[in-house]
């Protein structure tokens, strides 16, 4: 042999070598990496299971309370800043006709009132209007067009606040007082 093919063959088997090591370490290397996802999966699984139960159990919530608010015979809606009707009792939704997917995006001056435009004073003072001018829980009676004809509603509506002290929504509580109207007439 000569000192060229030595040469050579030298070369060849140190590549050999520096491949085996060079494979070595990536099998190693996915291996550590393997075992971190591993790991990690576990982590994410118990998470998600964490973040099931939780779930679960706030839909336990939700239920509980609209079966309390629901068994409430006076009319209940949740509305936004901009006077849009977010949620609704039963007894609101029996009161206007209505089903609680055809409230979505409707104001409650249409619903409750009939109207394209909010309350306006003297005659007829909104008590959400209210409720953003002074903060605080306002009742006022008003007149309301549901599906049974016009009635007398005594109407309170309270502010909802977020953590800054900001109100973002309002509790409109309203209660037929048709009957003690016309005897005060």
């Amino acid at each position: 042999m000569n000192n060229k093919e030595k040469t050579k063959q030298q070369l060849i088997k140190e590549i050999e070598s520096l491949n085996r090591q060079l494979s070595q370490i990536v099998e190693e290397r996915v291996e550590n990496r393997t075992s971190v996802e591993r790991i990690i999966n576990k982590q994410l699984h118990v998470e998600i299971e964490q973040r099931k139960q939780a779930e679960s159990e706030l839909y336990k919530v939700k239920q509980f309370l609209e079966n309390i608010v629901n068994g409430i015979t006076e009319q209940i809606i949740l509305v936004s800043r901009d006077f849009k009707i977010l949620w609704a009792n039963k007894t609101f939704l029996e009161h206007f006709g209505c089903k609680i997917d055809e409230l979505a995006g409707k104001y409650c001056y249409e619903v409750t009132h009939h109207q394209k435009i909010p309350c306006q004073p003297p005659h007829d003072i909104c008590p959400i209007a209210q409720v953003l001018k002074t903060g605080l829980p306002t009742k006022e009676v008003h007149l309301h067009q549901g599906s049974a004809g016009k009635f007398y509603s005594e109407v309170t509506a309270y502010p909802i606040k977020n953590e800054k002290g900001e109100i973002v929504e309002f509790v409109h509580i309203a209660r037929d007082v048709t009957a003690e109207k016309k005897v005060e007439e």
